[in-house]
């Protein structure tokens, strides 16, 4: 063995890993406080928080997000109802710092900038997304009656193409080089 000594690597600022789950915590108490109806649902959405935190493998952040989106539909949609601009980009931000929990460990360290990439895709989502709920919600409320239909119908559309592009994808198997051959085990 040489006489040179092991330097450790300079990480600049670091943040505990457990930040993660805490911010997740505090996105998520408040969309659970503002946007979830008191008794049950609240009471759901605690819990779910809860779960999703100490365990963030049960992947039961996603139930949460989706506990609150039916509560928010529990209430009449319009252009000045706040809930439903509060949830998507709580949604988003739950979706986001969830999936960071599922890589970030606990007890490991974390250098801030290393999330700035997804913060940037963050913001870039959610401003088209809150405009066009804005649209959406101004021609489904000014139209009235049967014509609030077609946002509902398109939708389902758009989930219908997405399902048809996404499966071949998800079901197409790794491209292999030239000459490489399964494995026969």
């Amino acid at each position: 063995m040489s006489g040179a000594t092991a330097t450790e690597p300079v990480l600049g600022v670091t943040v505990p890993g457990w930040s993660v789950r805490a911010l997740f915590g505090v996105i998520a108490l408040a969309l659970c406080l503002t946007v979830a109806d008191s008794g049950f649902w609240l009471a759901v959405s605690l819990a779910l928080t809860a779960a999703a935190v100490a365990v963030p493998r049960w992947l039961t952040a996603w139930f949460l997000i989706g506990a609150l989106a039916f509560t928010v539909l529990l209430h009449p949609q319009s252009v000045g109802e706040w809930r439903v601009y509060a949830l998507i980009a709580g949604a988003h931000a739950l979706h986001l710092t969830a999936s960071w929990m599922l890589v970030v460990p606990p007890l490991a360290r974390l250098q801030p900038a290393v999330l700035l990439p997804s913060l940037l895709r963050f913001v870039i989502v959610q401003v088209p997304v809150q405009l066009a709920a804005v649209g959406l919600l101004a021609l489904t409320t000014s139209a009235g009656g049967g014509a609030t239909v077609w946002p509902a119908v398109l939708t389902g559309v758009a989930v219908v193409a997405l399902f048809l592009v996404a499966v071949p994808l998800l079901l197409r198997r790794p491209h292999r080089p030239a000459g490489q051959q399964d494995d026969p085990r």
